[in-house]
């Protein structure tokens, strides 16, 4: 779900919610329908009653001190009886994905997939791939955010997705990849996981051409 569905599906219920207490409630508003001191601010929504007059608008973190919010708030606590409710919607964050941080840099990367070939060439498959998958996701993520797809905290899987459906990467490394996640992420777990040799070999030559290519 998009930020601009999440706060659409926010905006909705509110509006409900105001209805239910029984004020009227307009949605992103025209001018001609509010007073003249919100007409700069197209408002998400304006809800009146005889003893209350509410503007909320839905943001997500980074906006909350923008200029525009600043200039909005000011506007309303200068009209009496009207008053400003701030509602902060942000996209889900992964629960594998880490609230801070920054991605691995390209010579660490370059590090953790030697390390794994040295594995995979000694033929312990499961800390091979653990250690190239470490570097896989910061290879993807680094990959996604160069062609403007949105990877700062999605999960490895809907990354993937975007990848592929954005023609990254090609139907064949999207099932590798897929394959080899699904094995990291049981093995990781504690749960009896296999994957082929063969898989693996192609996992760590496919995300080599990936990291090898230039930037978008």
């Amino acid at each position: 779900m998009t930020q601009a569905d999440l706060e659409n599906a926010k905006l909705e219920l509110l509006a409900s919610e105001y209805r239910r207490k029984g004020y009227d409630v307009a949605v992103r508003p025209r001018e001609n329908h509010i007073p003249a001191f919100l007409r700069p601010f197209q408002p998400d929504l304006v809800a009146t009653s005889d003893g209350d007059s509410v503007v909320v608008e839905i943001k997500s973190s980074p906006e909350l001190a923008s200029e525009s919010i600043v200039k909005l708030a000011e506007a309303i606590e200068a009209q009496p009886g009207w008053r400003l409710e701030l509602v902060v919607v942000n996209p889900p964050v992964a629960h594998e994905v880490p609230p801070h941080g920054a991605l691995a840099a390209d010579d660490r990367v370059e590090s953790i997939l030697r390390e794994a070939q040295a594995l995979y060439r000694e033929r312990r498959y499961e800390p091979a791939v653990l250690m190239a998958w470490s570097a896989a996701e910061a290879i993807f993520r680094r990959i996604a955010q160069a062609n403007g797809i949105e990877a700062e905290r999605k999960s490895s899987a809907s990354v993937l997705k975007q990848l592929y459906a954005s023609g990254v990467i090609d139907e064949d490394q999207y099932d590798v990849f897929s394959r080899t996640m699904e094995f990291r992420n049981a093995f990781a777990h504690g749960f009896t996981a296999s994957v082929a040799p063969e898989t693996i070999d192609r996992f760590m030559q496919d995300v080599a051409e990936l990291k090898s290519r230039p930037a978008a």
